[in-house]
């Protein structure tokens, strides 16, 4: 870490950013989106500031020299921001008032730097401040160093939230995650849940949108204040092309809603975050037509759904198979259906080939293509192209141009989730590696003969290795080896676990040179 005095004297050079709408990206003056009051988790160390808060802090976007802090308030409401070098030496960078969703930059640390920051609110200037834990967070890496990652997928709280087993598992995996110590995050999809097979007429709406990221966001929330994260698109979070208005409903605008709160709710980077860049294609909704307006509320560019950075020796790349698949149609009826859109494939391709990062990792929730098979693995040409399976399918559809994109660039790893297990398979030199799952497996996917083929059986460790223990996976990266562990954080309600370790333990662990 720099000298703590060096830093201090540069901090301040740039604190400091406007407070901005969490949804448009505008002051936050200039949105007129209403609110509506939910419960909030409390934490111990938070239980009087949360009163004052609809969603509460969170830290995203860390960069060469800071990070971004993102919170609502439940009304109009004084805020300060401070951060320094030291807990014992924290200085005001922003103070504001605002009645909606705030961003605020904290910017002006050495790269590779450890730095504190807090949060102050309150409703009247006679109110005594509320104040929240002193956190902290870590600019980007050295080239050179070793830092540690978290990868964390399909926690499908919207349907979980109801049984207290499946809770217990979330919260104690993100706990795990949280306590690290992890420079950050990347949650892989299937969070939010603004699309659920569960939901049915009446209830698709802007509300339930809002409703699911509310309390995912408050489930949460202590990871979030503590670890830096990035979210990838997954299939349930109902931003897909196919779902932009729905064939058996018309008038759910699935794609919108989720677009407009996923971007209220959590911030990925925008294209000027990093040099890497991301989504840039200046898209608007039209706002005569219902699948695509709301353009001012948020469903526009930029979309935070694609995006690169790099940390340390390695290239992250962050790829939305959902957004330009079947634009305005039904679901994927084959493989070949799935897309990147060509804009996300050109971007992919510069920023991959352009990288001289040592380790260069392709994150998405599942792959560009996949099996035939329906998506609980019994039919084939089921009328619904899922995108299950890794490595096997690594010529199928689009993810052959994947392929050929990541071998010429030098990617080593094509990391997703969807298929809640974790696995390690390889294709022409390349690692595909499923994340796992921190709630359930349905024990009797394993079975299933599109599972089997996509991943061989589950009794044996070769040819395929595949674990459906409960968790999440361990990422160390170092400058001459990247090390993957998947740690065990509960245990499956329906024992559905097909190797028997103890509840943090390692379940399985790999390592490339």
């Amino acid at each position: 870490m720099k000298n703590t005095n060096e830093s201090r004297r540069t901090f301040i050079k740039a604190a400091g950013a406007t407070a901005l709408c969490g949804i448009c990206g505008l002051p936050h003056f200039a949105c007129k989106e209403g609110k509506k009051s939910h419960p909030v988790v409390e934490s111990k160390e938070d239980s009087k500031k949360v009163d004052l808060l609809e969603v509460r802090e969170g830290i995203f976007r860390p960069t060469l020299t800071g990070a971004t802090v993102h919170w609502t308030p439940r009304a109009r409401t004084e805020s300060q921001v401070l951060a320094g070098t030291s807990k014992d030496d924290l200085r005001l960078i922003k103070e504001l008032t605002s009645s909606d969703a705030v961003e605020v930059l904290i910017d002006g640390f050495e790269e590779d730097t450890e730095f504190f920051w807090q949060c102050k609110h309150r409703q009247a200037p006679d109110d005594p401040w509320t104040e929240s834990a002193v956190r902290t967070c870590r600019t980007r890496r050295l080239s050179g160093t070793t830092f540690q990652l978290a990868l964390f997928a399909d926690s499908h709280y919207y349907s979980a939230r109801s049984t207290p087993a499946l809770v217990q598992n979330i919260s104690q995996c993100m706990e795990a995650v949280r306590k690290g110590p992890h420079d950050f995050c990347v949650f892989l999809g299937d969070e939010a849940g603004v699309h659920f097979a569960g939901d049915r007429d009446a209830r698709h709406s802007r509300d339930l949108a809002r409703e699911r990221w509310r309390q995912w966001r408050d489930v949460a929330a202590d990871l979030l204040a503590d670890v830096p994260s990035f979210m990838v698109l997954g299939n349930h979070e109902g931003e897909a092309g196919f779902y932009q208005e729905m064939e058996e409903e018309r008038g759910a605008y699935l794609q919108r809603w989720g677009t407009i709160e996923r971007k209220r709710h959590f911030l990925n980077p925008v294209p000027l975050t990093y040099p890497e860049g991301g989504e840039n294609e200046y898209w608007r909704g039209t706002s005569g037509r219902g699948p695509t307006g709301g353009a001012e509320e948020g469903n526009c560019s930029p979309l935070q759904n694609y995006f690169a950075w790099t940390w340390g020796d390695a290239l992250f790349v962050v790829l939305d198979v959902h957004r330009y698949t079947n634009v305005g149609k039904g679901t994927p009826q084959q493989p070949e259906d799935w897309t990147l859109g060509q804009a996300q494939l050109d971007w992919f391709e510069r920023v991959a080939t352009k990288s001289s990062a040592r380790w260069k990792f392709v994150i998405a929730h599942h792959v560009v293509g996949g099996s035939e098979w329906s998506t609980n693995c019994k039919v084939r040409n089921s009328g619904y192209a899922y995108g299950r399976g890794g490595a096997r399918y690594a010529r199928v559809g689009e993810q052959s141009k994947i392929t050929d994109i990541m071998k010429r660039a030098g990617c080593q790893f094509f990391v997703y989730g969807h298929d809640h297990i974790f696995s390690h398979q390889q294709a022409e030199g390349i690692h595909y590696v499923c994340c796992g799952r921190p709630t359930f497996v349905p024990s009797h996917w394993a079975d299933e003969a599109g599972f089997v083929e996509a991943y061989g059986d589950h009794r044996a460790r070769d040819p395929y290795d595949f674990f459906m223990d409960v968790g999440y996976t361990r990422l160390t990266v170092g400058p001459d080896k990247v090390a993957f562990e998947y740690i065990k954080t509960g245990m499956d309600p329906k024992g559905a676990e097909n190797i028997k370790v103890n509840v943090g333990d390692v379940v399985h662990r790999f390592e490339v040179t």
